[in-house]
């Protein structure tokens, strides 16, 4: 088998110093970005939303006519 590396253990006190520092190397986007993104998202959600609408009226209707309910 292979050779399991020997990680070394931390206390929770260094753990959470090394978490701190490893969020502070992130580039974190702009408020403006994530705005833009949020309304991006919010936006294709709802035409998904009104395509699937439709999409089910439209099968809805040709299956009623097939089987004449």
């Amino acid at each position: 088998m292979a050779d399991k590396a020997k990680k070394k253990r931390v206390g929770p006190i260094t753990f959470f110093r090394q978490v701190r520092a490893e969020g502070n190397k992130v580039t974190w986007t702009s408020r403006q970005e994530t705005i833009q993104a949020t309304i991006f998202v919010v936006i294709m959600s709802i035409l998904i939303a009104l395509f699937l609408f439709f999409a089910d009226f439209v099968i809805n209707l040709v299956v009623k006519a097939i089987t004449g309910l």
